[in-house]
């Protein structure tokens, strides 16, 4: 079954799966009245790190690996433009949708600044990109089905890159911006590394690889090495098991829980009764999910 064929309702995203561990409520509404985008506010650290991913992205994708950093930071100029016609395209309700208002000479500059230090710190050698069918796409954009009955279910996102390791294995690479050495100690590394392993292992194994390592670098800690994980790509029926029965936890939810917290905009929302019941009129409530249409991943960033 071809991916966009699968409602909206049955596929997730990690931020999806991260939403509902911390909040039931926020996940319903994020993702199934689909407000995640809306609701979203944006900031400067996160418009300093989209510019950074979407820079390394380009830098691979066009083999520019071995090019001087004068030449490397015209890609943040690259991304910048980037990110402000995909939001004047597709409207606040879009991946890149609240990050307009940040992108300030001020954000850009210091986005080249970390650039250039990240740039020094790996002595300006970068690692060669994995070309799959996939990976050498302007947007690359994974989905990965799941047979379940009575509908399929689906995995979506993508990772940075896909680099080739030292030692041949490729590394599925997620590179984060993260200004508190705190945050970086936060990282999930229990999800994060099987969504993404997951979504690139068909084609990595089509390409004649047996092995996979997931990656996170940090821009701000360029010696960080630490933050992998290993997978055998022949034990990938373990890991659809596994999202398959947390997905199948979720379809089968029956009742809504609110964290409550006071940073969550969802549960302290005014509009907090009003989604309540569009959930329960919906009917997502205890498994009997109706299907929609293809048109409900209008939010995906691709």
């Amino acid at each position: 079954m071809a991916w966009d064929s699968i409602p909206r309702t049955h596929s997730f995203s990690l931020g999806d799966l991260h939403d509902f561990g911390r909040c039931v409520f926020k996940f319903f509404v994020n993702h199934h009245l689909q407000k995640k985008y809306e609701l979203a506010e944006g900031n400067a650290n996160q418009t300093i790190g989209s510019l950074l991913d979407l820079a390394i992205k380009k830098l691979h994708q066009n083999n520019m690996q071995n090019l001087p950093v004068e030449e490397l930071l015209k890609l943040i100029e690259a991304a910048r433009i980037d990110i402000k016609n995909e939001a004047e395209k597709r409207g606040k309700n879009s991946f890149f949708g609240a990050l307009p208002p940040f992108l300030t000479d001020e954000v850009v500059i210091t986005a080249k600044e970390v650039f250039k230090d990240y740039h020094q710190a790996v002595g300006g050698k970068y690692k060669p990109m994995v070309p799959t069918y996939i990976m050498r796409k302007l947007k690359p954009f994974w989905a990965y089905v799941i047979q379940t009955t009575p509908q399929p279910v689906q995995i979506w996102g993508a990772p940075d890159v896909i680099e080739l390791g030292e030692d041949g294995v490729p590394e599925i690479v997620d590179y984060k911006y993260r200004e508190n050495p705190a945050d970086q100690a936060k990282m999930d590394m229990d999800l994060m590394p099987k969504v993404y392993t997951l979504l690139c292992a068909r084609e990595l194994k089509e390409m004649g690889y047996s092995k996979a390592r997931f990656k996170v670098k940090f821009w701000l800690s360029p010696k960080e090495e630490s933050f992998y994980e290993e997978f055998d790509l022949a034990n990938m029926p373990n890991l659809e098991a596994f999202f398959k029965d947390k997905i199948d936890r979720i379809l089968r939810t029956s009742e809504l829980s609110f964290c409550e917290k006071d940073f969550c905009k969802v549960c302290k929302s005014s509009q907090r009764n009003q989604w309540i019941a569009q959930i329960q009129v919906a009917g997502w409530l205890g498994g009997s999910t109706p299907v929609k249409t293809a048109e409900e991943k209008s939010d995906l960033p691709f």
